[in-house]
């Protein structure tokens, strides 16, 4: 309990309360550096003092005491780039004046080698690029080193034999230390790996319960676009909302409402996922998805379209299956459109909200709400239309929406089997009259709707029909 006791009091040598863990870690592994390159130069001199070396003997020996002298200091200032430099200095400089005061290369048994560990520290505690500095210098020294071998009269008293168990301990020193940093690095690196793949999983996990999938991958793979600011960039959205939503919350229990309405989200944003969708805002009983952003899908229109269709198609199921179980929870209106808009993330540093701006973005939201008035569940602008190159479809007029001046032609979207069917069939040619502002534009409505009660376009234009309005160009009294 001691020892490891006094173990933990030298790793917080030169700690502050403001540091961070990143340079907790690099003060204490400096500290045990320090440390023990001193015990092993104390050690060192005393072999020299022994074989009667007294000046090299003195050159470790003072490394020891520098050593212990600048760790007393920082314990004190705690400084942590004066230590490091006062290390990696008298590391890369001490071995180089032993070699010269041993007679040179040869005959210092290569001692020099110790000067690496200068420019190995400088790339833990540094980085690649100060540890290439400390580097030049070591490869320096060891190119004057070859070229003063045998240009100087100093020379040493050690045998043969001794220089070659020197040259022996100081291959198996410095193999050993660079052993440790290597395996150190390698460590580090592995951790620091599994420490990045869990961060990504738990991220992923996290927060694709409430975004796209494919946004959490993207943001993953490009940590970079995390940031504040956007780009122009040609989209398709899709708004969905609840009808009579309100009415059931007032009229239903709490626990069965919010139980059935994230089974209805589940359900919906399984749909948008599949369609590789990404889901922008839930409020409410509300739904936002965005196509082509933020990974761009050169099909976002008719992916938008048909992503649309599927989420009808599970929401008419949905609303019929709850009712048959005494819960009107309304059925849904779809609105899509496709249009230049700004994306990326908005908001404060703190508070980002990966978003688009735009008109295309409003237009979709009030094509959706414009499906109340028109009696139709799904409301496609022309312009995505014209971007799908197998839409099927009937028009709906071409309307101006609230707080605008300009048109936006919409059509309802269809199967096959519907398009085919003899009621799609009437609507169109009945469409064309209105088109041409024809007379007899109002009877052929009349007839229709004999024809076909429940058909809400054909009510719809029949209605406006009987008010005296002509054409298809439809101006909305609300969004």
């Amino acid at each position: 309990m001691g020892r490891a006791s006094f173990y933990e009091r030298i790793l917080v040598i030169g700690r502050d309360s403001n540091d961070n863990e990143e340079i907790k870690l690099q003060k204490s592994l400096l500290v045990v550096f320090s440390g023990s390159m001193a015990i092993m130069a104390f050690f060192w001199g005393l072999l020299y003092f022994y074989f009667g070396e007294t000046i090299s003997g003195i050159i470790p020996f003072s490394y020891s005491i520098i050593s212990l002298i600048s760790l007393a200091i920082f314990s004190k200032i705690k400084s942590f780039s004066f230590f490091l430099i006062s290390q990696l200095s008298f590391s890369l400089i001490l071995p180089f004046l032993l070699m010269v005061s041993l007679g040179g290369f040869a005959s210092s048994s290569a001692v020099i080698m110790w000067s690496l560990t200068s420019p190995l520290g400088a790339l833990v505690l540094k980085g690649k690029k100060e540890a290439l500095q400390w580097f030049l210098i070591f490869i320096g020294l060891l190119i004057v080193s070859i070229f003063i071998e045998g240009k100087y009269s100093s020379t040493n008293n050690l045998s043969e034999n001794v220089i070659l168990v020197f040259f022996a301990m100081n291959i198996t020193g410095m193999s050993l230390t660079s052993f440790f940093i290597v395996r150190y690095f390698v460590g580090e690196k592995n951790l620091a790996l599994t420490i990045l793949e869990s961060k990504h999983k738990w991220i992923k996990d996290a927060f694709s319960a409430y975004i796209s999938p494919n946004i959490v991958d993207y943001l993953i793979k490009n940590p970079n676009d995390l940031k504040l600011g956007g780009e122009r960039r040609e989209c398709s959205f899709v708004f969905t909302d609840l009808v009579g939503f309100t009415t059931a919350i007032e009229q239903s229990d709490p626990a069965t409402l919010v139980s059935y309405l994230n089974e209805y989200f589940e359900g919906m944003t399984e749909i948008v996922f599949k369609h590789e969708g990404t889901v922008s805002k839930i409020v409410g009983d509300a739904i936002a998805v965005m196509f082509s952003a933020p990974v761009v899908q050169n099909d976002h229109a008719e992916r938008a379209v048909a992503c649309a269709l599927e989420m009808d198609k599970y929401a008419e199921n949905f609303a019929n299956k709850k009712e048959k179980l005494g819960l009107n929870i309304g059925r849904t209106r779809i609105g899509v459109n496709t249009g230049s808009v700004i994306i990326g993330n908005m908001g404060s540093k703190n508070q980002l909200d990966y978003r688009a701006l735009g008109d295309a973005v409003n237009t979709a939201a009030r094509l959706e709400s414009v499906n109340k008035q028109l009696g139709t569940r799904v409301c496609v602008s022309e312009y995505t239309v014209t971007k799908c190159s197998n839409f099927i479809g009937r028009p709906i007029g071409s309307l101006i929406l609230k707080g605008k001046t300009k048109s936006v032609a919409t059509y309802e979207p269809l199967t096959i089997e519907q398009l085919n069917s003899e009621a799609t069939q009437d609507y169109l040619k009945a469409f064309d009259l209105i088109t041409n502002k024809e007379s007899n534009a109002l009877e052929t409505f009349k007839n229709l709707i004999r024809k076909y009660p429940e058909d809400s376009l054909i009510n719809y234009h029949f209605n406006r029909l009987q008010n005296n309005e002509s054409g298809t160009t439809i101006v909305l009294p609300s969004k």
